[in-house]
């Protein structure tokens, strides 16, 4: 009995030295402030909402786009013409709303366009989310020709305060209001925008 015990315990102290060794390793992934832990492996990108308050500019590099694989089929438009198209003209949102997102660790901004291009018509012509962990942000602007909502995505740069090499793959077909989407599709191949918060 006393050798089967020798036997155990040498088997078992291995395994507890690589449990112990894990834990110790891990220990600096995370600490604990109060009823939060925090995550400190950098999966964190630093962003705060201060970040994303200002004027929003956005500009697109100038193309046009065929809008494919709608949701509904009548607004394809490989057969007909462009579907949407974007100048280089800036467009600016000042002092959008900026609040934490209900349903995922990201902050919502929204804003309506300030400058002469602005469509009065529609109240939220800019809409994003930009997540917290990652500063992967999802914007969507109001191209009032086209009554659309062009899609894009692209990483938040802290140090700059600005979106380059954003793309957009997607718009949302509009009433004219812009409260009701009539058919979501692709782009025929993706347009080009930059993002500055300055």
């Amino acid at each position: 009995m006393r050798r089967t015990s020798h036997v155990t315990a040498r088997r078992a102290r291995p395994l507890a030295l690589v449990t112990l060794g894990i834990g110790l390793v891990l220990l600096p992934a995370c600490n604990d402030s109060g009823n939060t832990t925090i995550n400190n492996q950098g999966l964190d990108c630093g962003l705060v909402r201060a970040d994303l308050t200002g004027t929003w500019k956005v500009s697109f590099t100038p193309g046009a786009r065929n809008l494919v694989n709608c949701d509904n089929p009548s607004f394809n438009t490989i057969s007909s013409g462009t579907g949407v198209d974007v100048t280089s003209t800036e467009k600016d949102y000042a002092n959008p709303s900026v609040f934490g997102s209900d349903a995922s660790a990201s902050f919502v901004v929204q804003g309506d366009r300030t400058d002469a291009g602005g469509d009065a018509a529609v109240t939220t012509e800019l809409t994003a989310s930009v997540q917290a962990d990652s500063c992967l942000t999802l914007f969507r602007v109001w191209e009032s020709d086209d009554t659309a909502f062009i899609q894009c995505l692209g990483t938040f740069d802290l140090n700059t305060h600005r979106i380059d090499n954003g793309s957009c793959d997607s718009a949302e077909i509009a009433n004219s209001t812009g409260t009701t989407i009539l058919a979501t599709c692709d782009l025929s191949s993706p347009l080009s925008v930059v993002v500055a918060v300055p």
